[in-house]
């Protein structure tokens, strides 16, 4: 990994560690492919709104920024908010939980 991809990753765990109310639960996890970074936040379930915004905006904005300073290098930046779906997924046998 680059030294301004580090740097962005840093960027993106500090970021999202000040806008949740569980900071320490936030993890960043940066994967190069190619040219391609990408940039995976997990939070706490309870975070996830705050870290898209209303209607998107700010993981939109924090994307926007991502990618602008991963460009600099020609690299191209994806980040997305994983969303653990094991806990809202129904049980495989159709039973409800």
């Amino acid at each position: 990994m680059s030294e301004r991809n580090g740097q962005i990753s840093d960027y993106v765990q500090f970021v999202v560690e000040h806008l949740v109310d569980n900071g320490e639960s936030v993890s960043v996890n940066p994967q190069v492919e190619g040219d391609d970074l990408y940039v995976d936040i997990e939070v706490d379930k309870s975070d996830r709104g705050r870290v898209i915004g209303k209607n998107g905006r700010l993981i939109r904005s924090l994307r926007v920024v991502v990618r602008a300073a991963a460009g600099r290098d020609g690299t191209t930046a994806h980040v997305e908010l994983v969303e653990d779906d094991e806990e809202d997924a129904p049980a495989a046998d159709g039973a409800e939980a």
